[in-house]
């Protein structure tokens, strides 16, 4: 069987994820093509054959997110949307794809309509209605672009599939799946010169890089070993903070490590909460999808979530770290006792195999 897998270039996060889909679909012996843009295109493109697409940028040199300024940055999105729908129309009729996975990427909900369709998405609407209950702030536009999103996938019976940091169990509408993560080391030797190490994940964006400078003032104020491990980071070992370049064993570092700091990413929290590491969270203010999933940290103690205003407050990041630290045995004892497993990847197979009988 084939699959065409179309996945959006924002962060790496969604290109992680597939990647584990991606392997399990392929060793059951499913061909594989891919079709994504920037970061996407970057991380496939000597994996498995892939379609270069034109993308949208992230205004994100700082650490905040404006629904204005990324539309002002995107103003040209139209056009590159119709170039790439013609370009997934022509890998179509030549690939002939049985079936296409779409993350984050609706775009692809528009070739081959006839064809079994799957998007993975992290957007909750259940978790979205209880935040917005408890928070009493709304995501208006963002929240209208997911469900819009949702609506036309229902409508064509498209299966919508999310994976939950809790391990939810499916619903009519949704298939709620455990963390799609990679494989899981069996070693910890990685970081073994160190004793109980921090580490620190600021993502694939450059949402991370201004809160990173911040902390690079406060790390060192701490009895703590912290591990500065990055896609696009680079730095000067001193004292207690220590650099490390991206590499493709992240999850032995995060293995051999006793808790995380990190962005609201879904695929890092999810990797933290298999592994029962604990999560020091700062969500990328007004990005609705990194907001909820530090809600949903600290809604079920896996750690603690804290929403920045910029500009950036060291002390406020400061008195964060200090009542992480001060409640990790809290958040360590809740996760020893939760058994959420890493095997998203395999439910999302059954469920492809289950839909295209």
């Amino acid at each position: 069987m084939k699959v065409l897998s179309v996945i959006t270039g924002i962060g790496y996060g969604h290109s992680i994820r597939e990647a584990a889909i991606l392997k399990y679909l392929k060793k059951n012996n499913f061909d594989v093509v891919v079709a994504g843009y920037n970061n996407s295109y970057e991380y496939f493109e000597k994996k498995y054959e892939t379609l270069r697409l034109l993308g949208m940028n992230f205004p994100e040199r700082k650490f905040k997110y404006s629904n204005f300024k990324v539309i002002f940055k995107n103003i040209f999105l139209p056009i590159k949307h119709v170039i790439n729908y013609f370009k997934l129309l022509k890998l179509n009729k030549i690939y002939q794809p049985d079936i296409i996975i779409a993350d984050l990427e609706p775009i692809a909900l528009s070739i081959a309509k006839s064809k079994p369709h799957f998007l993975v998405f992290n957007y909750d609407p259940e978790i979205y209605e209880e935040y917005v209950k408890k928070s009493k702030k709304k995501f208006r536009f963002l929240a209208y672009v997911y469900n819009l999103i949702y609506k036309k996938a229902a409508k064509k019976n498209y299966p919508i599939i999310v994976s939950s940091l809790t391990g939810k169990k499916p619903n009519k509408n949704i298939y709620y799946v455990n963390p799609i993560i990679r494989e899981i080391p069996k070693t910890t030797n990685v970081l073994r010169k160190f004793k109980d190490p921090i580490l620190i994940s600021m993502g694939g964006s450059y949402f991370g890089s201004e809160i990173l400078d911040r902390l690079l003032h406060i790390l060192p104020e701490f009895e703590e070993d912290f591990i500065i491990f990055g896609y696009k980071v680079i730095g000067k070992n001193q004292n207690n903070i220590h650099f490390m370049e991206f590499k493709e064993n992240f999850l032995e570092y995060l293995k051999a490590s006793k808790a995380i700091i990190c962005l609201g990413g879904h695929n890092t929290l999810s990797e933290a909460v298999v592994l029962k590491k604990p999560s020091l969270v700062f969500p990328v203010p007004n990005y609705i999808e990194q907001i909820l999933n530090a809600y949903e940290i600290e809604k079920n103690n896996f750690g603690l979530s804290k929403i920045l205003k910029h500009p950036l407050d060291e002390s406020e990041i400061k008195n964060a770290m200090e009542e992480f630290l001060n409640n990790l045995e809290k958040y360590q004892k809740v996760l020893d006792k939760k058994n959420i497993k890493g095997n998203g990847a395999e439910q999302v197979y059954k469920i492809i195999k289950e839909t295209t009988k």
